[in-house]
């Protein structure tokens, strides 16, 4: 009987641990989310649910507001971090940036604008993409944001092909 409900517990945790956020990231937001002069939001995936069923009862009946539905539905929870350079260490925003690299984050985009720097990461292959998460560098701060969940790559090119309809 032990084994019956071990292997169940096992089988309940799968999707858990397939949304699960890294354990990089994990030890970063531990270190320095509850620090003075930090911000840090924490939105959870019912959030995300909750807006993704106003988009599907929407009296709009286009493909946008679909897809729109569909990536929020998909997405478990977002996190965003702002740590202030003048307390961060700065090696742990390199040691963060190795670690992903080795948990199989893949760098997606880098963009560099005047004193800033964006590195958009993200988990996954083919079409269907895991967990992104986005590190922004500036001169006063370091930016640490991540979207755990799976959003598919078909809905992500459909906003990418569309952005020039948005108002």
């Amino acid at each position: 009987m032990k084994k019956v409900a071990t292997l169940l517990i096992a089988i309940a945790l799968v999707p858990a641990l397939a949304f699960s956020q890294s354990k990089s990231i994990a030890e970063f937001h531990a270190k320095y989310r509850n620090m003075d002069k930090t911000t840090f939001v924490d939105i959870s995936g019912s959030m995300f649910n909750f807006v993704s069923k106003i988009a599907e009862y929407s009296e709009e009946d286009d493909e946008e507001t679909k897809a729109a539905g569909r990536v929020l539905s998909a997405i478990k929870a977002m996190q965003v971090l702002e740590v202030p350079y003048r307390i961060i260490d700065k090696t742990d925003v390199e040691k963060l940036r190795s670690s992903l690299a080795k948990e199989k984050f893949e760098e997606l985009m880098t963009v560099k604008e005047d004193d800033s720097n964006v590195k958009i990461m993200a988990q996954g292959s083919g079409s269907k993409l895991e967990n992104v998460t986005m590190l922004v560098d500036d001169d006063n701060s370091f930016v640490l944001i991540t979207v755990q969940g799976t959003i598919s790559m078909e809905d992500l090119s459909y906003f990418a092909k569309h952005q020039d309809n948005w108002h």
